[in-house]
């Protein structure tokens, strides 16, 4: 029988009755934001919380006050209790709701830092888990309310980074570009570009997000990641990135 939980240098992840468990692509992507993006930020926001891994790897780097949100019940109380028996338990908070939901009660507060691993499959196939079909799917959170909710929460400079399949970038993308009528400030200025081995194509992007005072020209950066080299060892690259999380590293 698997561990019902996911041991870190310095955290526990317990996820037994989480729909969505710890995932190499969501470890990436909370190693990537706390090593490029935690430095001078004051407060951060981690939409839909799932275990609450990705507020736990930042909280690890940084001394940010979090606030995470998660619309499951069960979800929700998972990660209530790995905050509570994390060393970090004073930093960390959770709210069980919903973006759509929270939003509305928290338009004084800005966040410097905004994470998201979201709902991202649009009108695909769904499991007869209804938990994990919330998780997965975007009829929970579409791309508009996130960019949007997102919107509301921040300040000018504030960075969103968001993680996604490479094909339902591409939609995301296109829903950025209709929302910049609407006085959306949001503008993707680098791509992480993540394979599982040098022989394979990218299977997940993480965006990173700048909300500025106007619409630019910025030239977007990309960079590739490449979890296992040729001989299937873990990369240089991606040993570098999660060696203060992993156990084996």
């Amino acid at each position: 029988m698997p561990n019902t939980y996911f041991q870190f240098k310095q955290f526990r992840i317990e996820q037994a009755n989480c729909a969505m468990r710890v995932s190499t692509d969501a470890c990436i992507l909370g190693a990537y934001t706390a090593h490029y993006y935690t430095q001078n930020i004051q407060n951060i926001l981690d939409i839909g919380a799932g275990t609450g891994l990705l507020s736990l790897m930042l909280a690890q780097v940084s001394r940010a006050s979090i606030t995470a949100i998660e619309i499951d019940e069960k979800a929700y109380l998972q990660a209530k209790s790995n905050f509570a028996h994390s060393p970090w338990a004073d930093r960390l908070h959770i709210a069980h709701q919903s973006l759509q939901a929270y939003t509305p009660s928290c338009l004084t507060i800005q966040y410097d830092l905004i994470v998201c691993n979201p709902p991202f499959f649009v009108n695909s196939l769904k499991s007869q888990k209804k938990d994990k079909n919330l998780a997965r799917h975007t009829d929970s959170l579409s791309f508009e309310e996130l960019i949007v909710g997102a919107e509301k929460l921040t300040h000018q400079n504030s960075l969103l980074i968001v993680l996604l399949p490479t094909k339902e970038a591409v939609i995301f993308e296109k829903n950025l570009e209709c929302l910049y009528l609407q006085s959306i400030h949001w503008q993707i200025t680098k791509k992480l570009f993540v394979a599982d081995n040098p022989s394979k194509p990218p299977h997940r992007v993480i965006l990173t997000l700048e909300k500025l005072p106007q619409r630019s020209n910025l030239e977007i950066t990309s960079d590739y990641l490449v979890i296992k080299d040729a001989e299937g060892a873990y990369s240089n690259n991606f040993v570098n990135l999660m060696q203060d999380y992993y156990l084996c590293l």
